[in-house]
């Protein structure tokens, strides 16, 4: 029967069961550290409290309908241990101090209003299911959580905690849906704390590639943040492509369009796996991807003979300012500043590593002082994205006005550091057996350029074809010519035409382009070719 209670207290040692307990406005039930109070049928609390040292046992539902259902000085524990699905409902947050346990594996469901656990939450058995409603948890962390006993985000709800800003404390939220996917927060010293709610889905973003893990984290509130992100995910939930050596953690705020990545990393752990992401200023939905989301970074040193000084390149063009932000080979990829050692734009092409024709990635990028390829954002190495690194590549370079090359071997895209070094001899560039080496034939030549045996890209190309003339048709020094208004006159910009990257065109005198072709073939009938297939 139902047992209405306006002031109990348990003093001593000893449980007593009840069918169903009700607190009427101003009752309270004081509960004696080690008593146990059992209410077989639930409770509903109406206006009263419970001030609890000890344990009350719930088999039934709670139904709390005025706020702090505990008082504040309750240290006890509250047992959610019915033997069929429970529910924490009610018009008024419970407000629970103390400890709060489930122990039911049929599960514990809040289906009344937003609930506040205050001390502790522990999981013995089964899953705190939130539906649409969101639970805020105290400073400790949960106790017990793992697969089968966890909060569930199951609907619309989110747990919310306070994360610090100490750099040093990291937050556990004890979440999933359909599996246990726990999300570790980290504020650095620098940032500000705030609450943090998460919330998990049992999908990737929308848009994601077979490169993900099936999971994603919704994260909403905080100011100021500096965060370090871990998510935890399980081996089944890898997609396909995923490559678990080189994950990373990235941020969407627009539904998977654009993502914020961080570097490529091993996983941790042997099933569940976790992975630590930051810095991320900023929060929204979080994802663990690998290097086709994130890149793979790809360092190549390379040298445009048109630049090269007999050691380093010269960085004329950059100094006066001529280099354009946006690449010139209509990748669109764009830069938000010129990075100081940038010579100029490179295409750098990924092309199967079984038939070098065959181009199946494109991108762009700065080559620096030294040959070394710079990404956009001035970072050293091209950070490439959406290949797999499992198939073998052929790398092919190519300028605006110089001869490109491929590399005569597969550059290995799954080493920790894939690099390729053309510089240090002829062999490194594929060489073209349809084309004669001189001497004896005047009409051809190596794929790149010997100085004092340093290799570098033919110079030269003003046309920008796979051809370097003197005279006749097709020939480069009459491409300079028409740029100009006369033999005499010059023009300065970032041209084609200007072969020694100086940045001015000249036809004669000093420094002259029409002599960077003259300088490199045999004679003025000669032609060279391009080692490009």
């Amino acid at each position: 029967m139902k047992k209405t209670l306006f002031l109990f207290s348990l003093l001593t040692l000893v449980a007593f069961g009840y069918s169903q307990i009700t607190l009427e406005s101003g009752a309270q039930l004081i509960i004696s550290s080690g008593s146990t109070v059992i209410a077989n049928d639930g409770i509903v609390n109406n206006d009263g409290s419970i001030d609890n040292a000890g344990t009350i046992e719930i088999k039934g539902d709670l139904e709390n309908n005025t706020s702090f259902l505990t008082t504040t000085g309750s240290t006890g524990t509250i047992k959610f241990n019915g033997s069929a699905a429970q529910e924490i409902t009610g018009d008024a947050d419970a407000v629970f101090y103390g400890t709060v346990e489930i122990d039911n594996s049929t599960g514990v469901s809040i289906t009344g209003v937003d609930q506040t656990i205050n001390g502790t939450l522990a999981f013995t058995d089964g899953l705190l299911s939130l539906n649409a409603f969101d639970l805020a948890l105290g400073t400790t962390d949960a106790t017990g959580a793992d697969e089968g006993q966890y909060v569930q985000t199951n609907s619309t709800g989110y747990v919310t905690r306070n994360v610090p800003a100490d750099g040093t404390t990291d937050v556990v939220y004890p979440v999933g849906n359909g599996t246990y996917n726990p999300i570790t927060l980290q504020n650095s010293a620098t940032a500000t704390a705030d609450d943090y709610s998460v919330l998990v889905v049992d999908a990737e973003p929308a848009g994601a590639t077979a490169h993900f893990v099936d999971r994603s984290w919704e994260v909403t509130g905080g100011t100021a943040s500096e965060l370090t992100v871990t998510p935890q995910w399980n081996g089944a939930e890898e997609l396909s492509g995923f490559d678990r050596d080189y994950a990373s953690v990235g941020l969407t705020i627009n539904s998977g369009v654009d993502y914020e990545w961080t570097g490529t990393s091993a996983a941790t752990g042997t099933d569940p796996y976790y992975l630590a992401g930051s810095t991320f200023t900023g929060v929204g939905t979080f994802a663990v991807g690998d290097y086709f989301n994130s890149g793979k970074r790809l360092d190549l040193t390379v040298f445009l003979a048109g630049a090269f000084n007999g050691t380093t390149m010269e960085k004329d063009l950059n100094t006066a300012g001529l280099i354009p932000t946006v690449d010139p080979y209509g990748i669109s990829d764009d830069a938000p500043s010129i990075p100081a050692d940038a010579v100029d734009w490179l295409k750098i092409q990924l092309r199967d590593g079984t038939d070098n024709t065959s181009v199946l990635h494109t991108f762009s990028c700065f080559v620096d002082v030294n040959g070394n390829l710079l990404e956009t954002d001035g970072t050293s190495g091209l950070n490439m994205t959406g290949f797999d690194i499992s198939t073998p590549y052929y790398v092919a370079v190519l300028h605006r006005n110089h001869f490109g090359v491929v590399s005569s071997a597969n550059v290995d895209m799954d080493a920790t550091s894939p690099a390729y070094d053309y510089t240090t001899a002829q062999a490194k560039a594929w060489q073209d057996p349809a084309i004669p080496l001189p001497p004896p034939d005047a009409n051809g030549n190596a794929a790149m350029k010997d100085i004092s045996s340093v290799f570098c890209l033919w110079d030269g190309n003003a046309k920008s074809d796979n051809l370097l003339r003197y005279n006749g048709t097709d020939n480069d020094r009459s491409e300079i010519l028409n740029a100009l208004l006369n033999e005499g006159s010059t023009l300065n910009g970032y041209n084609g035409t200007d072969l020694n990257m100086d940045g001015i065109t000249r036809y004669n005198g000093t420094d002259n382009d029409r002599s960077v072709i003259l300088n490199n073939i045999p004679n003025e009938g000669s032609t060279f070719y391009e080692h490009l297939p």
